[in-house]
């Protein structure tokens, strides 16, 4: 008899594909900023679910020069934003309602589509949702959906926030 974990976890496509993100921003490496949360996503049979890529599908590129949130603030770019969002809240609310459970939704903090918590703008640091994030998070906002900002350079206490979700929802169901 085999045993499917019941448990999945949304993350920014870049997570696990770091070519999708613009030129030029991958400055932490992997082994130390990215592979602590997919090894303890596996370790804990949790599915990964990767969202689709708000900036490169807009630009319909994988090649991108970095631009900040002031730039992809537009009514065709939140268009965009929007209809990722409601794509990917139809597969969490399919998920649902097969009877497994989404335990997070994870982001990549300073990202003008993805940041979960705060970014970097031209008038500083703001506490706010990227543009693909506030989207996704008004669409799925009712389900309680816990969202977790990944800082790069900084991750334990998103890593942490990950453990104990993790630790809080660990089951599996035989089949």
């Amino acid at each position: 008899m085999s045993n499917r974990s019941k448990k999945f976890v949304f993350v920014p496509f870049c997570l696990l594909a770091q070519a999708y993100q613009a030129k030029g921003i991958v400055k932490y490496e992997w082994k130390s900023s990215i592979k602590p949360f997919v090894e303890l996503l596996i370790d804990n049979d949790v599915n990964i679910i990767q969202m689709p890529c708000a900036e490169s599908t807009f630009s319909n590129s994988l090649v991108r020069e970095p631009k900040g949130l002031k730039s992809y603030d537009t009514p065709e770019f939140r268009n965009h934003a929007k209809l990722l969002a409601q794509e990917v809240s139809k597969q969490i609310k399919n998920i649902i309602s097969s009877g497994y459970e989404v335990i997070a939704i994870l982001g990549i903090e300073q990202s003008p589509s993805c940041c979960v918590n705060y970014i970097y703008t031209n008038n500083g640091t703001e506490n706010r949702k990227g543009l693909f994030m506030q989207e996704l998070f008004e669409e799925v906002d009712y389900l309680n959906i816990p969202f977790i900002g990944i800082n790069r350079k900084y991750i334990n206490k998103s890593l942490n926030k990950l453990k104990e979700i993790i630790e809080k929802n660990d089951y599996v169901e035989e089949l």
